[in-house]
């Protein structure tokens, strides 16, 4: 696409009539480039852009009256025929046409002389690249500052995508949008294109916008509409059809006194965004909706829900926080009596705790397994972006897959997107890493997590014979929520083949951090074990989950057999209130803690058990040769192996010994279900991931002793 500078005449230019500020318009219609300069389409163009007594171009009429036509913003042109059609810069050319017509009536045009409207400084592009143009133009009118409509920006980078064949990803790159923003705005987009073919179609209006995109932002209303994240449409078509009469104008017919047929206009009841947020928090109130409907008021419908009961709960508690507060501040003051109606409020307060509550709890999270059986867990993942690693393309996955490379090259990071991809919108998971990451031993902040956390997060994977993909940013609410303290929220998106999952953690600097969803799910039960990581909680679940199914005896065994005959058990015990892992040994007269043997036994111990909690899920090893004797490599990788085999677990394992990565080969396990992958910098210096089967390792290290490290 080449440019050059060129002068013309006003009257030889000629408006864009298929400019994206206008094309939301009703009655905007495709025109093609030989019917540009027609003298109607023209003056339609030209209505369009000025609006109503200029009231869209007033701002640049003043600054031309009172400065001239300054040539900074470049107005770009292409030749049709012997005129010129403004590529850029349209609402400037349509001013000056305007006010040329004032310059030949004789009117006042300030500054502007007629040499401005004779000798136009232009730049003519030739072999224009329609992609290109509207690259340029979103530049302008998307990242830029001259803001289109919202509505208007959807449809250019709809365009570029549906029409120009452009991915994702080339979009977001060449616009500097984000992933979210790009896909928040098609699927508001889509769900306008509902609208407008529906009976109401024709009282869309610009400013709507945000209406829509509320909907499709929000869970529980893009449950009820039947929101479709894989084909950006909604199916509920009896919602779809309730909602639209709930944004639109209606008629109806009444029966007057005199026994007459009279037609009466309903108002919308939804007619800003804001409104939509309100009736979320009752929509899956029927008998509320229904109420809603009959009254055509929102209040009515809220009132007449659960929503306000709740809501009084919420401020009780708020209160009770903020007064138990000063309670304690002047604690000193407190008289007999007065301790005495403490513990009939303490009484009131314990029976508002269930029974199960405690439960819940110790829990740590409630997602649901989203596969009935898993056959084969991971074949392959394709991490777009997750820390340092972008577009890693990581194939042939089997059940036990070993991944090496130099310091810093991002095998840790490697099995945290497998962890994370297994936990779909559970942010627990997420949560679990960052803690980890900011080495903070008691509970995480939410402020160093705001901080910390400004990129995004996506991985594509094929599980157990389906497509999944999880999208994690940081991003600032659209939500109605309390923002007092408000920092920032960690969204999640996750879908498995053409199912939906989301979860939104808000935070906050001065209060505990609001997690929502309507449903969280996982792939598969995950467990993730390093050397700097230690996890009592997750080992204590493990311990009783191995003892309650009969797995302990074999990891007992095990360690009796290659690490010290005298074990005789290895128990979970309470000390001083304090839970702790015992062992009893026929060598010595009394129990001793578990860290008073080495670090090995430690190691082996939490590794194994581990290995059978996430039976029929995955488990993610960083470094495990750490600790662990060389002398023991061959027995220990063999016994993980059989583990994997037995329970059907898929391992995912880092190291830095060569030593390691040769007992995988060397034990005698069958090497079918074994892959090794080398984290490498290729020729460009990008980070790639190549991989050998585990026959092939054994053969390499058999014949030239490979190092794949």
């Amino acid at each position: 696409m080449e440019s050059k500078r060129i002068s013309r005449h006003i009257d030889r230019l000629i408006l864009d009539p298929n400019n994206y500020r206008f094309i939301d318009r009703q009655d905007y219609k495709v025109v093609t480039d030989e019917e540009a300069a027609d003298q109607r389409v023209q003056q339609r163009t030209l209505n369009f852009i000025l609006g109503k007594n200029q009231v869209n171009v007033q701002d640049l009429i003043s600054s031309f009256k009172s400065n001239g036509f300054m040539d900074i913003d470049q107005i770009q042109v292409k030749a049709i025929g012997d005129k010129h059609l403004v590529l850029e810069g349209n609402r400037r050319t349509a001013t000056l046409k305007f006010l040329y017509d004032e310059f030949k009536s004789g009117n006042d045009v300030g500054k502007l002389t007629e040499i401005d409207f004779k000798s136009i400084n232009l730049v003519e592009i030739s072999d224009e690249n329609p992609v290109q143009h509207l690259i340029t133009m979103g530049l302008h009118h998307i990242s830029g500052k001259k803001r289109w409509s919202a509505v208007n920006e959807a449809q250019l980078v709809n365009d570029l995508i549906r029409s120009h064949g452009l991915s994702e990803d080339e979009v977001c790159d060449k616009l500097g949008i984000t992933k979210h923003k790009l896909r928040r705005s098609r699927r508001t987009l889509s769900f306008i294109e509902q609208y407008k073919k529906s009976d109401f179609g024709d009282q869309f209006e610009p400013n709507m916008f945000t209406i829509f995109e509320t909907i499709v932002g929000t869970s529980s209303l893009k449950s009820w509409i039947g929101w479709d994240d894989y084909n950006y449409i909604a199916t509920n078509k009896e919602n779809l059809e309730r909602f639209f009469t709930w944004i639109s104008t209606d008629e109806e017919i009444e029966i007057d006194e005199d026994g007459n047929e009279r037609s009466k206009t309903i108002d919308p009841i939804i007619t800003q965004y804001r409104q939509v947020k309100e009736i979320s928090e009752f929509i899956n109130d029927s008998n509320a909706v229904k109420k809603m409907e009959e009254s055509r008021s929102i209040t009515e419908g809220y009132t007449y829900s659960d929503a306000i009961s709740e809501n009084r709960l919420k401020n009780a508690l708020q209160n009770i926080g903020s007064e138990i507060q000063v309670a304690f501040n002047f604690s000193e003051h407190l008289s007999p009596d007065e301790y005495l109606e403490i513990e009939k409020l303490k009484s009131k307060l314990d029976r508002l705790i269930p029974s199960t509550q405690s439960n819940l709890v110790l829990s740590g999270k409630s997602a649901s397994l989203y596969f009935p059986s898993i056959r084969k867990q991971f074949s392959e993942t394709f991490i777009h972006q997750y820390r340092k690693l972008k577009k890693i393309d990581v194939k042939n996955l089997s059940q036990v897959n070993i991944f090496v490379g130099g310091n810093n090259m991002g095998k840790t990071s490697i099995l945290e997107a497998f962890y994370l991809s297994s936990q779909l919108n559970d942010l627990n998971a997420f949560v679990q890493l960052e803690k980890y990451r900011g080495k903070y031993i008691g509970e995480l902040n939410s402020n160093w997590v705001s901080k910390n956390f400004n990129t995004f997060i996506e991985i594509e994977s094929k599980f157990n014979k389906s497509d999944s993909v999880i999208y994690i940013s940081s991003e600032k609410t659209e939500e109605d929520i309390d923002k007092s303290g408000y920092l920032s929220t960690i969204s999640v998106q996750a879908k498995v083949d053409k199912e939906t999952f989301e979860s939104n953690l808000h935070l906050y600097a001065n209060k505990d951090a609001d997690l929502r969803f309507i449903k969280s799910s996982i792939l598969c039960p995950a467990t993730f074990t390093s050397p700097y990581r230690y996890n009592s909680e997750l080992l204590k679940k493990a311990h009783a989950f191995a003892v309650e199914n009969r797995y302990f005896d074999e990891i007992i065994s095990f360690i009796k057999e290659n690490l010290d005959p005298h074990i005789e058990k290895i128990e979970l015990i309470n000390v001083d209130n304090e839970s702790r892992f015992v062992v009893t040994s026929s060598a010595l007269t009394d129990v001793l803690d578990i860290t008073k043997y080495g670090e090995g036994l430690q190691r082996i111990f939490e590794i194994t058990l581990f290995m059978v909690y996430s039976k029929d899920g995955i488990i993610c090893i960083d470094e495990i040769d750490s600790a662990i004797h060389k002398k023991l490599l061959i027995k220990f990788t063999d016994f993980i192996q059989r583990l994997a085999a037995k329970y059907n677990v898929q391992v995912f394992l880092t190291t830095h010994s060569k030593e390691c990565i040769d007992a995988f080969v060397e034990n005698k396990y069958p090497d079918d279900e074994l892959m090794a992958y080398a984290l490498e910098l290729d020729a460009e210096g990008n980070l790639e991931c190549n991989f050998l089967s585990g026959n092939k390792l054994k053969q390499l290290v058999e014949s030239i002793n490979i190092d794949i490290r």
